[in-house]
C-alpha cells in the first residue's frame, strides 16, 4: 500500500473542438513531443446506497501495465496549491474487483459495507503525458479526452492537468498563465464528482475545502494576503460545479466568495503599487454582476414572494421567476468559461505564492497589525462619506452605502483576533444592526424592480404585481424612517482600532 498526499495541481476544462489549439499550443506541444497516447479506463465502485460517495470517498480499480491498482481517494476537490491536502491510498494487486479488506487502516474503514459493492461509473480516456521544466520546478502536463459514464448516461470531458512534481507553486501558476490565450477554464470539479452526479443524481453542495482562517497577532501582510485570497479563490472554484447545475446555495457561495475577494483587494490596495490588480478587480465586478442576476431570482422565489403573496398568484410569479432564473443560469455558465476569469484567478493565485512581488519585500514581511488600523480607517471613512445626510440619499446612493458597510464588516471579521475587548463587540453589533436594515431595504427594492420587470413581460400579472410593488414601497418607507436613528448610533461609535 502507498499512502500519500494528493498532488498539487491545476485542472482546466475545454470544449472538444478546442483540442487542436490546446494540443499544439507553443507552451504545451514541447512537453508532449514524441509522447504516445495511453488508454486509461478506471471503474469506480460503491454500495447501492452510495455509502462511499456520501462520505466523500471514491474507490476505483484500473490496469497499470500488466498489473492492476486499487485506489481510494476523495470525491471532492482538494483545493488550490498549498491548501490543506487530503490523502489517497493506492494498492498494487491482481484482478479488477475491489477488495474491501484492503480499506482497513484507511479513513473509510469504519463505513458500513454490509451491502454488495458494485460498479457505479467509470472514466474512459485517451491521455498524453509529458514533463515541463520551469526554472528549477518540474511539472507534469497531462492532456486527456474521453468520457465519464454511468449506466446510459455519459458526459464528454476534455481536460488539461498541470501537476507540481517538485519545486515552487508560483512556477506552476506562472506556466499556467502562459496559456491565457487558450479557450480553457480553471475548474474545481474532479472526475469522481462528475461520476457521482451521473450515477447517484446528487452533488455535494457543501464547500468542504479549508476556509479562511482568522489572522493571528504575528501575521505578516504577505501571509495575511496569501491566506485569505487563496481560501476564497478555492471556495469560488469548489462551489462552481454545483452552481452550474443549479444549486441555490452554491451560487450564493460563489457570490459571497467574489464579494470577499473584492473586499480584500480594496482593503490591501494602499499597500501595493498604484494600478496593480485593477483588471482583476474589474473582472470580479463583472463576475459578481452575472452571479447576482441568478441570485436575485433565487431570493425572489424563496424569500421575497412568500413575504408578499400566496396561493395561485404566488405560483404564477414563481413560474416566471424559474424561467428567468434558467436564462440567468445559462448566461452564468457561459460567462464562467471566459478566459478573462481564469486569467484573473491565476494572477491572484500566483500573488499568494509570491506576495513580495506584489507588495515589495519590506511591506510583505511587516506585521499586519501595524497596517490594519490604516486599512480599516480608510474603509470606515468611505462608509461615513457615502452615508453623510443618509435621510436624503437616493436608492442608488443607499445601495453604495450598503456595499461599503458590508466591505468594512468583511474586513473587520478577518482581523478580529488582532483586537480584544467589549468595544469590539459593541462596534460589530452596531455594524450588524445597520447592515440588517440595509438588507431589508435592498430586498424590498429588489422586489419592486423584479416585479416591474415581470409585469412588462406578463401584463396579466399587473394587478397582483402592482399590489406587491405597493407593499414593497411601504416597507421601504418604514425602513427609511428607522435608518437615520440606526445610522446615528453607528456613526457616533468610535472605531475600536482608533482607541
Amino acid at each position: 500500500m502507498i499512502r500519500s498526499l494528493l498532488p498539487q495541481r491545476l485542472t482546466f476544462r475545454f470544449l472538444p473542438e478546442a483540442w487542436p489549439l490546446v494540443r499544439h499550443h507553443a507552451g504545451i506541444a514541447p512537453a508532449l513531443k514524441s509522447v504516445r497516447p495511453r488508454h486509461r479506463i478506471r471503474t469506480f465502485y460503491d454500495t447501492a446506497s452510495g455509502i462511499l460517495s456520501r462520505h466523500d470517498w471514491a474507490l476505483s480499480t484500473a490496469r497499470e501495465g500488466r498489473a492492476s491498482v486499487q485506489v481510494l481517494e476523495p470525491v471532492s476537490w482538494a483545493g488550490l496549491p498549498n491548501m490543506t491536502r487530503p490523502e489517497q491510498w493506492v494498492w498494487s494487486r491482481r484482478g479488477l474487483r475491489p477488495d474491501i479488506k484492503l480499506l482497513e487502516g484507511t479513513e473509510a474503514a469504519e463505513l458500513d459495507f454490509s451491502g454488495t459493492v458494485l460498479p457505479i461509473y467509470r472514466t474512459d480516456f485517451w491521455q498524453l503525458q509529458g514533463k515541463e521544466a520551469v526554472g528549477a520546478t518540474s511539472l507534469k502536463v497531462s492532456l486527456s479526452r474521453g468520457s465519464v459514464q454511468a449506466g446510459e448516461q455519459a458526459e464528454a470531458v476534455c481536460a488539461l492537468d498541470l501537476t507540481l512534481l517538485s519545486g515552487e507553486a508560483r512556477d506552476l501558476y506562472a506556466f499556467a498563465q502562459t496559456l491565457s490565450d487558450l479557450p480553457i477554464w480553471l475548474t474545481g470539479e474532479t472526475l469522481p464528482m462528475r461520476g457521482v452526479r451521473l450515477a447517484l443524481g446528487q452533488y455535494d453542495e457543501d464547500v468542504t475545502v479549508q476556509s479562511a482562517l482568522p489572522f493571528a497577532g504575528d501575521m505578516t501582510v504577505g501571509r495575511g494576503w496569501s491566506q485569505s485570497v487563496r481560501a476564497f479563490l478555492t471556495v469560488f472554484l469548489a462551489a462552481q460545479p454545483a452552481a452550474e447545475h443549479g444549486s441555490v446555495d452554491a451560487v450564493h457561495e460563489m457570490r459571497v466568495a467574489i464579494r470577499r475577494l473584492r473586499t480584500i483587494l480594496k482593503a490591501f490596495r494602499p499597500l501595493f503599487p498604484k494600478g496593480a490588480l485593477a483588471n482583476e478587480m474589474s473582472v470580479f465586478q463583472q463576475t459578481g454582476r452575472f452571479l447576482g442576476n441568478v441570485r436575485d431570482w433565487d431570493v425572489f422565489q424563496t424569500e421575497i414572494l412568500p413575504a408578499y403573496v400566496s396561493g395561485d398568484i404566488a405560483s404564477e410569479f414563481v413560474q416566471l421567476a424559474k424561467e428567468k432564473r434558467v436564462s440567468a443560469l445559462a448566461e452564468m455558465r457561459q460567462k464562467l468559461t471566459d478566459p478573462s476569469i481564469t486569467s484573473t484567478l491565476l494572477s491572484l493565485g500566483q500573488s499568494t505564492e509570491d506576495p513580495a512581488a506584489l507588495f515589495g519585500a519590506e511591506t510583505a514581511d511587516a506585521l499586519l497589525e501595524d497596517h490594519a488600523p490604516v486599512l480599516l480607517d480608510r474603509m470606515a471613512r468611505k462608509v461615513q462619506h457615502r452615508g453623510h445626510h443618509i435621510g436624503h440619499l437616493s436608492d442608488r446612493q443607499l445601495h453604495d452605502v450598503r456595499k461599503s458597510l458590508k466591505g468594512l464588516r468583511y474586513s473587520i471579521e478577518s482581523i478580529l483576533p488582532l483586537y480584544r475587548g467589549s468595544r469590539v463587540e459593541t462596534y460589530m453589533g452596531h455594524c450588524k444592526d445597520l447592515q440588517d436594515l440595509f438588507g431589508r431595504f435592498n430586498d424590498a427594492a429588489t422586489a419592486e424592480a423584479l416585479v416591474r420587470q415581470a409585469i412588462k413581460e406578463r401584463p396579466d400579472l399587473a394587478e397582483a404585481g402592482n399590489a406587491i410593488v405597493h407593499m414593497a414601497h411601504r416597507e421601504r418607507k418604514k425602513i427609511l424612517k428607522k435608518l437615520p436613528k440606526q445610522w446615528k448610533i453607528f456613526s457616533k461609535d468610535v472605531p475600536f482600532w482608533c482607541q
